[in-house]
């Protein structure tokens, strides 16, 4: 049986004061390695407050996050950032490319945050990851003269650069034409496969959610379907 990656132990999350809006409530969840997981829901639901504390970007208001068993929940702001640099890679609806840097600059962008500069290794790596995603004729085009599905798989090869533990994607198709779409669910799937990264993915697509092999429904902030498909 893989082993556990990250758990949720009783996550709360509310927002206001005077008045308090209650997003997430009692949340329990655990991910394990390799995992290739959809999480959905209506808008409002809470999926996007629940990836953005799993990828902590968030913190909840009460409850326990533990990776790989060590509890990180009460990490500083810099332990947390350190953490999530080393192993949460993140795939966004929007992907946030640096338009004047050239595509091998951006996906060499985490080990500058990592360390400060980039050694020959890490372009070794940056460059077998473009080509993975089929982008290595493309290396020194800025970035924003790549179509919005080549700039999501350059989003892709960062996102794995670190070798992250944990793949986050909210909504990666959301932009995209259904070409493109079908594309990125397939390389999406592929590097789950080969390279046994365990993805978790918010989206309003069924056709990603069909393809994914456990499904988390949240609704209201609770969690009302847990269904590991396989």
């Amino acid at each position: 049986m893989n082993r556990e990656v990250l758990q949720l132990i009783n996550i709360d999350k509310s927002y206001g004061e005077k008045i308090v809006t209650k997003v997430l409530n009692n949340i329990n969840l655990t991910f394990y390695e390799g995992e290739f997981t959809a999480i959905i829901g209506q808008s409002g639901s809470g999926k996007s407050t629940l990836l953005n504390i799993i990828g902590s970007l968030d913190k909840p208001t009460s409850g326990d996050i533990l990776f790989r068993g060590d509890n990180i929940s009460h990490f500083t702001n810099n332990e947390m950032a350190n953490f999530r640099n080393r192993s949460i890679g993140f795939i966004f609806q929007f992907h946030f490319l640096l338009p004047e840097f050239t595509v091998l600059e951006n996906v060499l962008m985490p080990t500058w945050v990592k360390y400060g500069y980039d050694t020959e290794k890490d372009k070794e790596r940056a460059l077998e990851l473009l080509e993975y995603v089929g982008l290595k004729d493309f290396i020194n085009r800025n970035s924003s003269n790549l179509s919005g599905g080549q700039q999501q798989r350059v989003a892709i090869a960062r996102a794995l650069m670190n070798n992250s533990d944990i793949i986050l994607a909210d909504e990666p198709t959301g932009n995209l034409d259904s070409e493109s779409s079908k594309q990125i669910y397939k390389l999406l799937r592929e590097i789950n496969l080969k390279f046994k990264t365990t993805f978790i993915i918010v989206t309003h697509d069924s056709r990603i959610s069909d393809m994914c092999d456990r499904v988390i429904e949240i609704m209201d902030g609770r969690i009302i379907r847990d269904e590991n498909k396989k």
